[in-house]
């Protein structure tokens, strides 16, 4: 089976292996890579022989190279997990007439304002109140009280969001954000913990879901903070997110895909829906998964997009709780890894350093400079081997200096 991967992440994540996610040999391979970020971390001529190395900076030279691998090497299936090239390969698809999802499906997942019209032309109750936000429109008032978030129809990361005061703040917000991001939204602030479900769908049907608690909400990510995620195991709040995320799964239509889909809990108990997107989480997310239920869904992701049903034949039942945790880098930039993190904190399970790639402020959410996997036998020793993990970073941060 002749595929295409069109690829934005570090290699060996979107790929496994050598490329051992894929169902195809390695001849059958086509790999459109970058680059920046890992993007041809792992590679390995024998696995991927047709490569084409892109600047997925500028979406025409992506799209061209794509068509181009297309017609003329008859390709049959294409693979693509970044959210920012999912609309590309649904409309890749529609166009040559491949399988997989399309393009009206992928829009439900991509655009915020649509999945959330989406949900209101169904009757969906737990939505915030929102509208779009028309290129030049000047907001004179919101019908809520607090705090307006303003974001991009199309960010990825939290990368494109802001949180504003009041009215006038967000206008500013609108404008700064139009230079780049001509499609906006408001919606109103909710204030309370936020979680997320990540499920894998075959033929409409959820196969599995972990429940996940943010350390912090992923909009509020800055230099020197603190982010990540803890799985939920058991529950009332489990029990009542796995719920809602069905209920959401279903009005969307999701067919076949891996799926990453947010809420908020306020302190009322209220899940109030806050988006969804259709691949597999980030920030090491697919890590803490793999380690408590032994399900890959990044590995499911490729084989759902290439037509096959996922394998669950290693899937278990969490006997601790695992979650990530990501320091981000600090103002300065200059990071250095922790050399004994795991000696110092034996519920380390694994420990990873990125250098900050391009300078200035944190871009996204996921963009950590020190990734802990971090065990524990209860949610609260968990939260205290988070202090522990964030206090020795920042110690040996101290010692740097």
């Amino acid at each position: 089976m002749r595929t295409l991967v069109i690829n934005r992440h570090e290699l060996s994540w979107a790929t496994g292996e050598k490329g051992s996610h894929l169902p195809a040999k390695p001849a059958d391979r086509y790999l459109i890579t970058r680059t920046f970020g890992g993007g041809l971390a792992g590679y390995d001529a024998a696995a991927f022989p047709n490569v084409a190395v892109v600047d997925t900076v500028y979406p025409a030279r992506l799209e061209a190279t794509a068509r181009w691998l297309i017609e003329n090497h008859q390709i049959q299936r294409i693979i693509s997990l970044h959210e920012k090239d999912l609309i590309l390969a649904a409309r890749l698809r529609e166009s040559y007439g491949l399988p997989g999802t399309g393009l009206a499906e992928t829009l439900r997942f991509r655009d915020k304002l649509l999945m959330k019209d989406t949900l209101a032309a169904k009757g969906y109750p737990g939505l915030p109140r929102y509208k779009a936000l028309n290129p030049g429109e000047v907001l004179h008032h919101v019908p809520w009280q607090g705090p307006i978030v303003v974001k991009s129809r199309w960010g990825v990361g939290a990368s494109e969001v802001r949180i504003c005061d009041d009215v006038p703040a967000a206008n500013r917000a609108a404008r700064e954000m139009e230079g780049t991001h001509d499609e906006l939204e408001i919606e109103e602030y909710i204030a309370g913990d936020m979680y997320h479900c990540d499920s894998i769908v075959h033929d409409g049907h959820i196969l599995f879901c972990a429940i996940s608690q943010y350390v912090a909400q992923p909009g509020h990510f800055a230099a020197g903070g603190v982010a990540g995620s803890v799985l939920l195991l058991d529950g009332d709040v489990r029990e009542d997110i796995l719920a809602e995320n069905q209920r959401v799964l279903r009005l969307l239509a999701i067919g076949s895909g891996v799926t990453h889909v947010e809420f908020f809990r306020t302190p009322s108990g209220d899940l109030v829906f806050c988006e969804a997107a259709a691949r597999p989480g980030g920030g090491g997310i697919s890590d803490i998964i793999l380690r408590a239920y032994g399900v890959d869904i990044v590995h499911a992701a490729v084989r759902l997009q290439s037509g096959l049903a996922p394998d669950l034949s290693r899937l278990r039942q969490p006997t601790r709780v695992i979650g990530v945790i990501g320091v981000y880098h600090s103002v300065r930039g200059d990071d250095q890894p922790v050399a004994d993190l795991r000696e110092q904190i034996p519920d380390v399970q694994s420990y990873t350093f990125s250098p900050q790639e391009m300078p200035g402020r944190v871009r996204h959410c996921t963009d950590y400079a020190h990734k802990v996997v971090l065990g524990a036998d209860s949610l609260t020793h968990f939260n205290a081997g988070v202090r522990s993990v964030v206090e020795a970073i920042r110690k040996s941060t101290s010692r740097q200096d």
